[in-house]
């Protein structure tokens, strides 16, 4: 990953641990779960185990916030190392096969098709921004502000998908932030970063 360029071991472990542990803290005061720890992202689930209202307006929340922990983390890395540390975000909805994986200390994660689709929203997403799915556009139609929709070519699908880039949220969908906030008291990678896909599952989600 290109954010290791002119960065020592160490310092590049501190600025990943903050990033986590930020993106980690706004996962979960939305009532997202952190799956997975990918070694340049990390992966959220909303809607499972616990199944949730809205989800996928909770899962464009909680990617807003990762957003905005990020500027603040991205102001000192800049100062510190004069490097510019941008996240990506993707996000899609869909069943999924999620649960504890094995016996051993691989906690809680989600598997499948859509998974998948997450991490291609991720990838495609510009730098400092949060591209959505389709599926994922529908849920939160209303409650979101959205970019116009675009067709982008994705790995391993034959024909463009469209996609739509998350600007905002709808004020009264803000009321869910501010609450929340008070009862609670996942990117990163390349600087470009990567990744919390929160994929926001209708019943069983990879920002």
């Amino acid at each position: 990953m290109s954010v290791n360029r002119g960065l020592g071991a160490e310092r590049l472990r501190e600025i990943m641990a903050e990033l986590v542990n930020c993106a980690s803290s706004v996962v979960q005061r939305y009532d997202g779960t952190v799956g997975s720890f990918t070694g340049d992202g990390i992966m959220a689930v909303f809607g499972a185990p616990v199944a949730l209202e809205v989800h996928a307006v909770r899962a464009c929340l909680a990617a807003l916030g990762v957003q905005q922990e990020a500027k603040r983390v991205a102001v000192d890395v800049r100062e510190r190392d004069g490097v510019e540390l941008l996240l990506r975000v993707g996000l899609n909805s869909g069943q999924v096969i999620a649960g504890e994986i094995g016996s051993g200390p691989f906690g809680y994660t989600a598997v499948g098709e859509q998974v998948g689709m997450a991490q291609r929203m991720e990838s495609i997403a510009p730098p400092g921004g949060v591209m959505l799915s389709a599926s994922t556009a529908r849920l939160v139609e209303g409650a979101a502000s959205l970019a116009e929709p675009e067709l982008v070519q994705i790995k391993g699908a034959d024909k463009p998908v469209a996609a739509q880039r998350l600007l905002g949220m709808a004020q009264r969908h803000r009321l869910i932030e501010r609450v929340e906030s008070n009862l609670v008291g996942r990117y990163w990678g390349e600087v470009e970063a990567r990744n919390l896909q929160p994929l926001a599952p209708s019943s069983t989600y990879r920002s």
